[in-house]
């Protein structure tokens, strides 16, 4: 059985059985299939498309795109274990048929998993070789010792300028 966890910040994470589907739209628009309700996620954002247990994605031309295992697509095949970003929100891909692992597929009804029960973590459900792919580079605090060595030089060349200054102003009166 096919499945993809989805893990919305600040949110349980999502699991739906893909198996039952020929497409699935994710979004931010209510009209789709999966609804995530994320700031980085366009009203249609993607689809995953089911050739007969063969699962593709497509980006929709979202505005913050979809990665497969790090690499912006328009479409790609999915295989088990593949990693998934939708704008801010990552996935994973799992297709036991390839694996023979059994990840917990929900039973009937629309395919979501209610097996999970939020708790504090103590570490994190992100896989660890999960990359920030956010187009938006984080802000990196300065070093608080190159700061105050440039700020030195910056005084030390008004110091010298204003020494010119007078000196050129003692030499005419």
């Amino acid at each position: 059985m096919a499945t993809i966890t989805i893990y919305v910040p600040d949110q349980e994470p999502i699991e739906l059985a893909l198996d039952g589907y020929e497409q699935v739209s994710i979004g931010r628009g209510a009209d789709n299939v999966i609804v995530l309700d994320h700031v980085s996620m366009s009203g249609s954002h993607a689809m995953i498309h089911n050739f007969g247990g063969q699962f593709q994605i497509q980006d929709l031309g979202s505005t913050n795109g979809t990665y497969v295992n790090g690499s912006a697509i328009t479409e790609a095949a999915l295989a088990n274990g593949c990693r998934v970003q939708f704008g801010g929100v990552e996935a994973v891909f799992h297709d036991e048929t390839e694996g023979g692992h059994d990840f917990g597929a929900s039973v009937g009804g629309s395919g979501y998993s209610s097996r999970h029960v939020a708790e504090l973590a103590e570490v994190s459900n992100r896989p660890a070789t999960f990359k920030n792919l956010s187009p938006i580079e984080k802000v990196v605090k300065k070093n608080a010792l190159a700061q105050v060595a440039t700020l030195v030089g910056v005084i030390a060349i008004l110091a010298a300028i204003a020494l010119v200054v007078l000196s050129a102003m003692m030499k005419a009166a």
